[in-house]
């Protein structure tokens, strides 16, 4: 049986899925909005710092693995109503931490708690969704997460003016634990198929390792992740330096520009669905040259702000981040490609492929600054414009390759069909 959308049964997953993807990236944005607290707190370094925040990306990542495996074994409600409870253990931890071991720890089961949050909602909206609808599903749901990406900005730094940081997590850790059990009794689960439960869990991870050089997930999967790579690389890091080091922004209009971005990536994540259902009723655009599209214009901007001043720049930025995140189409185009017991692990496949750009590119970035001079404690205006030619150099390619991935499939197709 097939849902509609905005019907009961919808919303049925929608609330339960949409509600923990919310908690979830606004708890992994806090970091970026009270590194000033945490600094002041537990005395952290730089490295001490960027260390914290690299665990919960890296743990996030690491997790997909099993989570695939998971949710294509299981299902995606007793996927993540444990994880979400091992989130409030993290959670709660972390407004409790005294030191930095305990800091870490929370940090850790947080990227793992807080690691299944979308694809669970994914495989879900996969299992119940008809195909054609599944763009605009998926774009309900990524609203969500843009919402609570927002929320971790300005307004979560005006929390913490009026409450303990400690009391805001300890709130948050209640919280996903009523969502965890709405997740478990508010979704409507479906059977899983007897021959998947025959299959046995190491096969699953050898077939989702497998999937890695499929040529159904090499052709769609790299303009996903590069643009949303380098989305995560400056939203989560890299954009708020730069907005002070090359802009000259004051700590406030940071803050605010910040916001703006993070608006940027909410709309992309709501639109891209939105427009990819409506112009393919409407006829105009297939989901296939909508991506293409997206991923031609990600990369455009991305070389414009090399070439413009920073006043300019910083106002580009949201549409970067805009059409960075539109790449989420990547997502119903490969559930039209694999079948309904493999969605969950190629999805999974995609988020960790996306985290590890996302991660490789923070470490480039810096790693490039590292070679150009520090003056009044600001980091280089050259070393950021090198940094952009990096992710300008990668999107172009990730667009060739899929231009020339789907010319090939055309053109296959109709030796095929002659």
């Amino acid at each position: 049986m097939q849902t509609s959308l905005f019907s009961p049964h919808f919303f049925r997953i929608f609330i339960p899925f949409g509600l923990a993807y919310f908690i979830g990236t606004l708890i992994g944005g806090a970091n970026a909005i009270m590194s000033p607290i945490l600094i002041d707190t537990f005395g952290l370094s730089p490295i001490n710092l960027g260390l914290m925040s690299s665990i919960y990306l890296i743990f996030f990542g690491i997790t997909q693995i099993p989570v695939g495996v998971m949710l294509d074994r299981y299902g995606a409600s007793k996927t993540l109503a444990p994880l979400l409870l091992l989130a409030a253990v993290g959670a709660i931890i972390f407004s409790v931490s005294q030191g930095l071991t305990t800091l870490f720890v929370s940090r850790m089961l947080l990227g793992i708690g807080l690691a299944g949050c979308l694809m669970a909602a994914f495989k879900g909206y996969a299992d119940w969704i008809d195909m054609e609808r599944l763009p605009l599903a998926y774009s309900i749901q990524s609203l969500m997460g843009g919402l609570g990406g927002m929320i971790a900005t300005r307004p979560l730094a005006i929390a913490f003016e009026i409450m303990n940081w400690r009391l805001i997590f300890a709130i948050l850790a209640v919280k996903l634990v009523i969502i965890a059990g709405m997740v478990l009794y508010m979704f409507p689960q479906k059977p899983i198929k007897a021959e998947t439960k025959k299959i046995s869990i190491y096969r699953q991870f050898v077939e989702m390792i497998s999937f890695i050089g499929d040529r159904r997930f090499l052709a769609i999967a790299p303009i996903s992740i590069v643009s949303q790579g380098i989305m995560f690389a400056y939203m989560f890091l890299w954009l708020g330096p730069w907005l002070r080091d090359v802009a000259l922004f004051t700590e406030e209009q940071t803050g605010l520009y910040l916001f703006y971005a993070s608006g940027g990536v909410a709309a992309g994540y709501f639109l891209n669905g939105v427009l990819a259902d409506f112009f393919k009723r409407k006829g105009w655009l297939s989901w296939e040259s909508l991506y293409l599209i997206c991923g031609i214009l990600t990369t455009l901007l991305l070389l414009f702000n090399v070439l413009v001043n920073p006043l300019i720049s910083a106002i580009i930025w949201p549409f970067i981040m805009f059409f960075s995140i539109m790449s989420m189409i990547a997502f119903p185009l490969l559930r039209n490609r694999f079948e309904s017991d493999e969605v969950g692990r190629v999805f999974s496949l995609l988020n960790l492929a996306i985290f590890l750009m996302s991660f490789l590119l923070q470490w480039l970035i810096g790693a490039i600054l590292e070679l150009y001079p520090v003056v009044d404690g600001k980091f280089s205006p050259a070393g950021y414009r090198m940094g952009l030619i990096v992710t300008v150099i990668l999107s172009l390619a990730s667009v060739v390759h899929f231009y020339y991935c789907s010319h090939c499939d055309s053109r296959l197709g109709r030796q095929t069909a002659n």
